[in-house]
C-alpha cells in the first residue's frame, strides 16, 4: 500500500462505521412483546408492501401498521391497516399455538416481525374470518404476513 493511503485506512473504517450505524436503529421500541425475539432492524412500511409485494415475497420483514381487526375466538390472526394498504398478519405456529394476538388490540399500532407470502382467501375462508370478528370485514389482497413476533407499540 502506497504510504500516503496508510493514514486514510482508518479514516476510511471509521467513516464507514459511523454511516452504517446512523442508518440503523440501535434498539427496538418500547411497548409490549409477544412471540419470539424481535431483531433490531429498519421497518417496511406496509403502504410500501402493497405497491409491489411479490418483490418482498419470502423476506423476513420488519413491518409497522395499526391493528384493525382481531380473531375474537382465539387471537389467531390480525388485520392490519397503515395509509390505505391493508393486509392478514397470522402466526407462524398456526391457529391455537403458542402465541396470540390479543382481542382488545384494534386502533393499537404494532410492529410485525414476519414474512409476507402470497395468499388467496376462498370465500369460505373470508366468511370465516369474518364470523370470526364479530361480521367486520377482513382484507382480501393476495399476500399476508406470517409472524414469529410483535410488539404491541406504547403511545
Amino acid at each position: 500500500m502506497p504510504r500516503l493511503a496508510r493514514p486514510l485506512v482508518p479514516l476510511a473504517a471509521l467513516l464507514l462505521a459511523v454511516a452504517a450505524c446512523s442508518s440503523a436503529p440501535k434498539s427496538l421500541p418500547a411497548g409490549h412483546h409477544i412471540g419470539e425475539p424481535i431483531a433490531v432492524a429498519e421497518s417496511v412500511p406496509l403502504a410500501k408492501l402493497a405497491g409491489d409485494p411479490a418483490s418482498h415475497f419470502d423476506q423476513k420483514l420488519l413491518v409497522e401498521a395499526t391493528i384493525t381487526n382481531v380473531c375474537q375466538t382465539r387471537g389467531c390472526w390480525m388485520a392490519v391497516e397503515d395509509s390505505g394498504a391493508t393486509t392478514m398478519v397470522r402466526w407462524d405456529g398456526g391457529c391455537g399455538g403458542q402465541y396470540s394476538f390479543p382481542k382488545d388490540a384494534v386502533g393499537k399500532r404494532v410492529l410485525i416481525q414476519g414474512v409476507l407470502h402470497p395468499k388467496q382467501l376462498t370465500p369460505e375462508a373470508i366468511a370465516h374470518y369474518e364470523g370470526e370478528s364479530d361480521g367486520k370485514p377482513v382484507p382480501k389482497q393476495g399476500y399476508e404476513i406470517n409472524t414469529s413476533g410483535v410488539i404491541l407499540l406504547d403511545g
